[in-house]
């Protein structure tokens, strides 16, 4: 049946914006009740609910029972587009953040870069290289959580708003099951593609599969956006490139057999010169001061 792989995409494309509906409507409430520092909370919250489809379609397609090449290049490709695609939203918004935002960047970039090369260099190798750099780059993930600097000033709940309730717990389980639901389906999708039109699926998963499992963090982004909260905005971005370079690689590392590809390699390649790239403008931007009106 030929429209059962742009069934398949768009369900798991719709479960998953689904989900992420659910639960942005109930992180800022769910942030302020159970984190008392707002920027960690955004950060972790975001990373374990927004960044779950991430996590889960590399997973599912490396350790699936009789996964074959088309799913380890299917999930290779999951695990790179992700990054790549949020980097396309980050850069333009780092012109616009404070020096604050900027020296976080300015901080953390430097040990990713040097953990993704080394992950480009030891996928496929023996798992006794390949473990200490998975710890490495999950070392860099719980540090990265741990040095989130405190909000500049407190932050309330806007006196319209309602307290955190149970409605909150269950729109934010339940929105992240739908996206776990949908990331499964979509996957599938991408399979079926692959069976029906002979295309990679390396490049279906690394261009197609960030439009789904992105969309929560672009919905995120939107919402505080609207609000002009760009401080909250940045730890939602950041904080989903940070999980993606540094925890789903390092799974990555543990449970892919891939043994490496041209086109992968490239990818790797180009999330590391866009890494670079913002490095730069963090260093830039981190390091100006206001001006001061002369007397």
């Amino acid at each position: 049946m030929p429209q059962t792989p742009l069934v398949l995409l768009a369900g798991g494309f719709f479960l998953i914006v689904a989900g992420s509906t659910l639960f942005t409507r109930s992180l800022e409430r769910t942030v302020l009740r159970f984190f008392n520092n707002k920027s960690r909370g955004l950060r972790i919250l975001g990373n374990l609910s927004l960044s779950l489809p991430e996590l889960l379609l590399p997973l599912i397609a490396f350790l699936t029972p009789g996964s074959g090449k088309s799913r380890v290049e299917a999930g290779t490709g999951a695990l790179f587009g992700p990054p790549l695609f949020l980097l396309l939203f980050l850069v333009p918004l780092a012109f616009f953040l404070k020096p604050r935002e900027n020296r976080i960047l300015a901080r953390e970039i430097p040990l990713l870069l040097s953990g993704l090369a080394l992950a480009l260099f030891l996928f496929g190798h023996s798992l006794l290289f390949r473990l200490p750099l998975a710890l490495f780059l999950a070392g860099i993930y719980l540090w990265g959580l741990l040095a989130t600097p405190e909000d500049e000033a407190p932050q309330e709940v806007p006196e319209s708003g309602s307290p955190w309730g149970p409605f909150d717990a269950i729109s934010v389980v339940g929105g992240s099951l739908l996206m776990g639901g949908g990331s499964q389906l979509f996957l599938v999708g991408i399979d079926h593609l692959r069976s029906a039109q002979g295309i990679s699926p390396f490049w279906v998963a690394l261009i197609l599969a960030p439009l789904a499992t992105e969309a929560p963090e672009l919905l995120t982004l939107l919402h505080f956006l609207k609000k002009r909260s760009l401080s909250e905005g940045h730890s939602i971005l950041w904080g989903s490139i940070h999980l993606q370079a540094t925890l789903s690689i390092a799974l990555g590392l543990l449970a892919s057999p891939w043994k490496g590809s041209a086109a992968a390699r490239s990818a790797g390649e180009s999330l590391l010169l866009i890494l670079g790239a913002l490095l730069l403008l963090s260093w830039r931007r981190s390091s100006q001061r206001p001006k001061v009106p002369a007397p």
